[in-house]
């Protein structure tokens, strides 16, 4: 996924610092619709669908977990330097507004925007 992420964000002119901050919003969604949603289930699936213009880069990362939102309203706690609990807290830091619902299924919609500070000149 994230392979594919970043030849597409290179592909649309993405700036370096704006890729760099979108693919780990990305990438924490997806690792936490992974491990938390699907439960690290091969026969569950998580859809990502993709969003870029010229003023905003958006995502939805789509799990078939249950009750994943229950879970992001209420967080265990964790500290800085624990092995797990960051994820969200990484997404809010790097990507300008995240939003979480439920989805019909019972799965969790993780979806990260962030506005582009520059655009890619060709010259």
């Amino acid at each position: 996924m994230l392979e594919w992420l970043q030849a597409t964000l290179e592909d649309n002119m993405v700036s370096p610092g704006d890729r760099r901050r979108f693919m780990l919003a990305v990438s924490e969604a997806f690792s936490n619709a992974l491990i938390h949603g699907n439960e690290l289930n091969p026969k569950k699936t998580i859809r990502v669908q993709l969003r870029i213009n010229e003023g905003v880069l958006s995502a939805d990362i789509i799990d078939q977990g249950q009750e994943g939102l229950k879970k992001i309203q209420s967080p265990r706690e964790t500290d800085l330097l624990s092995e797990g609990g960051r994820g969200v807290r990484l997404m809010i830091y790097s990507a300008d507004n995240v939003k979480f619902e439920q989805v019909e299924n019972g799965g969790l919609k993780v979806t990260v925007q962030l506005v582009r500070k520059s655009i890619v000149q060709i010259t």
